[in-house]
């Protein structure tokens, strides 16, 4: 198969995931409600400490897999835990507030007429909005939950859900994945961190249509753990290998469990969740896209492209990215051409051409040819 890993990592680099600029501007609006919250909550519930410390960030911004979105609809999700003390969570009366009065307080403390669209309660988490109608359009989620010793000493967090306190750990599945990348890299140098690119990557490939419904980032990134191929120094094999692995995998068993909780029910709903077959089919549509490759007739950058550009979509890059490949060899090649014919020049700016000062010819000898011609 033709190397096309170059073209792959700068493709990741520039158009999967998030530059550093970005990422800073969505940690500034994540800070700015953090302090909003740290100011205004505890004027609200009399009693209560709220600090720096006491947000735990979550979901794929936590773990660095958050990818650029390719759709107008999509928005970036950053999610941050908010974690009490149970026992600063009282009324005027020292009752134990419930889940939904915590929840409204936070909401309270949010709200600011500044932004265009107020912050709402949405699932288990109270949301923020920003950017709605261009590409940088995102939200901040805040999931609240409250902490306590129970009898045993024993350290019990409970995040505040529709359905009442729900005992639930907010950095667990953060943990679990930064100590699957430490584990992974200490068995086998950079192991860890290809598992991070292949799951931007997947996640890509995923996203890539928007008529598409395939499973969710969590769910992706539990079968990349699962599926990881042994380490390669090429991106476009491990990546190849990583959808055979996952193509085995799901003819076995279309089930996908959650690693970080394995205590917990499965993340899907049934033993064939439609989303899960689908993503099954595309999977096998694109290795079957890849296996052109191993035709020695389609051992070329053209066939290369044209086969990657199917999985991932690059609107262009690909293109411009061998173009510009071509354009660099092609100079080079010239020139190489305009050094060996004699006739090169260097220009004042140091610009090798055909005007400047003339070359002096070049003459390489080992130390026994120059012996020879002294």
């Amino acid at each position: 198969m033709f190397d096309y890993s170059k073209q792959i990592e700068s493709f990741r680099d520039k158009k999967v995931r998030l530059s550093t600029d970005f990422k800073e501007k969505l940690y500034e609006h994540r800070d700015a409600n953090r302090d909003r919250l740290i100011s205004r909550l505890p004027d609200r519930i009399e009693g209560l400490s709220v600090s720096t410390s006491s947000f735990k960030p979550q979901g794929s911004m936590a773990v660095d897999l958050i990818i650029q979105t390719k759709f107008k609809y999509e928005e970036y999700d950053i999610d941050d835990g908010l974690v009490l003390k149970r026992s600063e969570l009282k009324n005027e009366e020292s009752s134990e507030l419930t889940s939904d009065q915590v929840r409204d307080h936070v909401l309270q403390a949010l709200k600011d007429k500044r932004f265009v669209k107020q912050p709402q309660q949405v699932s288990n988490a109270v949301r923020v909005f920003y950017k709605e109608c261009d590409e940088e359009r995102h939200h901040v989620d805040f999931p609240v939950y409250r902490k306590y010793e129970n009898e045993d000493g024993q350290t019990i967090q409970e995040l505040a859900s529709v359905d009442g306190w729900m005992e639930s750990d907010p950095t667990q599945v953060t943990r679990w994945f930064l100590d699957e990348v430490t584990d992974r890299n200490k068995s086998k140098a950079d192991r860890g961190s290809q598992m991070r690119q292949q799951t931007q990557l997947l996640k890509r490939f995923c996203r890539s249509r928007n008529n598409w419904d395939l499973p969710n980032g969590m769910k992706l990134t539990m079968l990349v753990a699962e599926c990881q191929p042994a380490y390669s120094e090429r991106i476009d094999e491990a990546f190849r290998t990583l959808l055979e692995n996952i193509k085995d995998r799901l003819e076995n068993d279309k089930t996908i469990r959650n690693l970080a909780h394995p205590d917990q029910p499965l993340l899907t709903r049934s033993n064939n969740d439609a989303n899960v077959v689908e993503l099954a089919d595309r999977i096998d549509e694109a290795l079957g896209k890849l296996e052109l490759l191993d035709d020695p007739g389609h051992d070329n950058i053209d066939s290369a492209r044209s086969s990657w550009d199917w999985v991932f979509r690059s609107d262009g890059f690909f293109l411009e990215y061998d173009q510009n490949l071509k354009e660099k060899v092609q100079r080079l090649q010239n020139r190489a051409a305009l050094l060996n014919s004699g006739q090169a020049k260097t220009s004042t700016s140091g610009v090798i051409g055909l005007t400047g000062m003339p070359n002096q010819p070049h003459r390489f000898y080992g130390d026994h040819d120059k012996k020879e011609n002294r």
